[in-house]
């Protein structure tokens, strides 16, 4: 008996390493993969080779803060040089490869959001000031801080960094669904 017991340490251990390297592997979604910390947060995103003007640019790397948003990036060029983004290329980037969409899906996925349905049940107003994923029917994405307006019921504004005019308002019957991220 003692001699069965040393083959079922060593696979057990073997095992433990192996799980111990897939959880560090970075999840792919769509082009981006996706590094997590140790909360389960996204805590960075790289794309190979990213859509640019010129091809130039072998990867793509965005710090990502703890509201979901890209807080600083690194670009590694094919000729070997690798440099710091600028917080206007951080922010282009992040938005035309849908990067807010990808880190929202994966926390999504890792059951870090609270859903709300606000065509069917009124947004909990707690939620004014918080960061957002809006998703209208229609499939479209909005990202932003979520704000009320007590004399404009049925309905709620976002601000959008980078917009201009002010808050957008929706409507609740075009909304699929509200996300907010979990604590």
């Amino acid at each position: 008996m003692q001699r069965n017991r040393f083959p079922f340490v060593v696979a057990l251990v073997g095992l433990l390493a192996f799980a111990r390297a897939a959880q560090a592997a970075p999840d792919q979604v769509r082009p981006w993969a996706v590094v997590l910390d140790s909360s389960g947060r996204v805590a960075s995103m790289s794309y190979p080779n990213p859509p640019t003007g010129l091809g130039i640019v072998q990867l793509l790397e965005l710090d990502i803060g703890a509201d979901f948003k890209a807080t600083k990036g690194h670009l590694s060029f094919k000729n070997g040089v690798k440099r710091d983004m600028t917080k206007e290329e951080v922010a282009f980037y992040y938005g035309q490869l849908e990067g807010a969409k990808t880190v929202w899906d994966t926390m999504d996925g890792k059951n870090r959001v609270t859903k709300f349905d606000p065509a069917t049940t009124p947004l909990p107003t707690s939620l004014s000031g918080t960061e957002v994923r809006v998703i209208t029917k229609a499939g479209m994405n909005f990202f932003g801080k979520l704000s009320f307006e007590s004399s404009r019921p049925g309905g709620f504004f976002l601000t959008i960094d980078g917009a201009s005019g002010g808050p957008l308002r929706f409507e609740n019957t075009v909304i699929q669904g509200v996300q907010a991220a979990k604590p």
